[in-house]
C-alpha cells in the first residue's frame, strides 16, 4: 500500500488529520476525516515550523501540548508527515479550547480536536513511518528515543543514589516483605479473616515514600495496594478483565478523594472486595458447570463485539441450543438476557467516566443504533443513557 492511501485509511480509522509537507515546509496535502473546520497549521505558521524542525529521519518524533494533546512527526526522504493534533484523554472540550486560543484560531468558528487512545496513536505512527521512511522500528525503541535521554537517565540514577544514601544514613527499613506476602496470599485464597489479620500485624519499618505531598503519598500508596491486590485476585481465579475493571473503578474513586484517611481506608476496603470476589468465585466454581464458567469468561472478553449465542457456542464447541438450555438451567436467566445485562453494566462505566458521545458508546458495545442502545439501557435500568450520565457522571 502506498503512503497516500495509508494516510487516507489512518484518518478514517482514528479521525486524526495528517498533513504532508515538502522539505522546505510547504504544505503538499491534507488528509482529514472531519469535514471543514479550522486548521492549526494554517493559523499558526510559527508553530508549524517548530514541529517540522523536530522531525528526525531515524525515528518518529512526538510533540506534546497541555491537555494531553499530541502530535506525531514522520520525516521521509522528500516529505514530512505531521499527524495531529490529537487528544489522548477524554477532555476534548478543554483541549479544543486550548488549541483555539494557543494557535490564534477564530473562537467564533467551531473546532473539535479528535480523540484517540495513545496505543492507537503509536501504532498508526509506526505504520506511517514504515511506509514513508521505508524502515521499521519497535515501539519501545521509539519511546526510548523520544522520552529517555542520557540526561534523564543520569538524573534518575542521581536521584536513586540520593535515596539510597539517605536510607543508609538514617538506618531506615521498609515494611517487611513477609507481611506483604501474607496479605496477597490471603487475597489469592479468598480468605478474608487472614487478610484482616495481616492488616493488624505490627512491624518495624515504614512504607516507601512515593510523594512528599501527604495526600498524593496516600493516593499513590493506595494505587500500589490495589494494583497488587488485583494481580493476586487474578492468581486466585478472578477473570482478568473483571479484576482490571475493578482496579480502574477503585483507583478513579481514590483519585477524586481529598481526605488522606479516607483514601487509605478505601484502599483496604478494595483489598477486601477483591478477597470476597475470589471467595465467591470459588464457591460458584464448586457448583458451576465448567462450560458456563468458560461461557462467562468469553462474554467478558468480547463485550465490545456483536455477541450471539451461535458465536459463543462455536467457540465452546457445542450447539447453540444446548448452550442456551444449559445456561438457563444453571443460571436461571436466558443467555441472551445475560449478555445484554453485562453489556449494559459495562456501558454504565463509559457513561460515567468517559465523555464519548452516546452513539459511540452504543456502537462500541455492538448495538445497531443509538436508539436500540437507549431502549435496551432503559429496559435494564429504568433510565435513558443520557439521564444516567447526567445523574452519575463525573462533574
Amino acid at each position: 500500500m502506498n503512503v497516500e492511501r495509508l494516510c487516507v485509511h489512518i484518518t478514517h480509522l482514528i479521525h486524526v488529520p495528517i498533513h504532508r509537507f515538502d522539505k522546505n515546509g510547504k504544505r503538499m496535502n491534507v488528509y482529514i476525516d472531519r469535514g471543514e473546520q479550522q486548521d492549526v497549521f494554517s493559523c499558526d505558521g510559527r508553530f508549524t515550523e517548530q514541529l517540522l524542525q523536530k522531525g528526525r529521519e531515524e525515528y518518529p518524533t512526538f510533540y506534546q501540548e497541555p491537555h494531553q494533546i499530541i502530535y506525531g512527526i514522520v520525516k521521509a526522504v522528500d516529505s514530512i508527515y505531521v499527524m495531529g493534533p490529537c487528544c489522548i484523554s477524554h477532555t476534548e472540550a478543554a483541549a479544543s479550547g486550548y488549541i483555539v486560543k494557543a494557535h490564534s484560531m477564530d473562537p467564533s468558528q467551531p473546532y473539535k480536536v479528535p480523540i484517540a487512545s495513545l496505543d492507537d496513536f503509536f501504532e498508526v505512527i509506526m505504520m506511517l513511518y514504515e511506509a514513508a521512511a521505508g524502515r521499521t522500528i519497535r515501539r519501545e525503541e521509539m519511546l526510548q528515543k523520544n522520552f529517555v535521554s542520557d540526561e534523564k537517565i543520569h538524573s534518575m540514577r542521581r536521584h536513586l543514589n540520593k535515596v539510597m544514601y539517605e536510607l543508609h544514613e538514617n538506618a531506615a527499613v521498609h515494611n517487611p516483605y513477609s507481611q506483604e506476602l501474607r496479605e496477597q496470599e490471603a487475597i489469592r485464597k479468598g480468605d478474608e479473616e487472614a487478610l484482616i489479620r495481616s492488616f493488624e500485624e505490627s512491624f518495624v519499618g515504614r512504607y516507601g515514600t512515593l510523594s512528599h505531598d501527604p495526600l498524593r503519598q496516600m493516593k499513590d500508596m493506595s494505587i500500589v495496594v490495589i494494583t497488587l491486590a488485583s494481580r493476586s485476585a487474578i492468581a486466585g481465579g478472578l477473570i482478568p478483565e473483571v479484576a482490571f475493571s475493578m482496579s480502574d473503578a477503585f483507583i478513579q474513586h481514590i483519585e477524586e478523594m481529598k481526605d488522606i484517611l479516607a483514601a487509605g481506608t478505601y484502599a483496604r476496603q478494595a483489598e477486601i472486595e477483591y478477597c470476597r470476589a475470589v471467595h465467591d468465585l470459588a464457591v460458584k466454581k464448586n457448583r458451576q458447570n465448567p462450560l458456563i464458567t468458560r461461557c462467562k469468561s468469553l462474554i467478558v472478553s468480547q463485550l465490545h463485539s456483536k455477541l450471539s449465542v451461535k458465536d459463543i457456542a462455536g467457540q465452546l464447541g457445542i450447539t447453540p441450543g444446548y448452550l442456551s438450555h444449559l445456561f438457563l438451567q444453571e443460571e436461571g436467566i436466558k443467555l441472551t438476557e445475560y449478555i445484554l445485562r453485562e453489556k449494559i453494566e459495562a456501558s454504565k462505566k463509559e457513561l460515567v467516566y468517559m465523555e464519548k458521545p452516546l452513539d459511540e458508546v452504543a456502537y462500541s458495545f455492538g448495538f445497531a443504533s443509538q436508539s436500540h442502545f437507549g431502549q435496551a439501557f432503559k429496559k435494564c435500568t429504568g433510565m435513558t443513557p443520557k439521564a444516567y450520565r447526567e445523574e452519575y457522571g463525573i462533574r
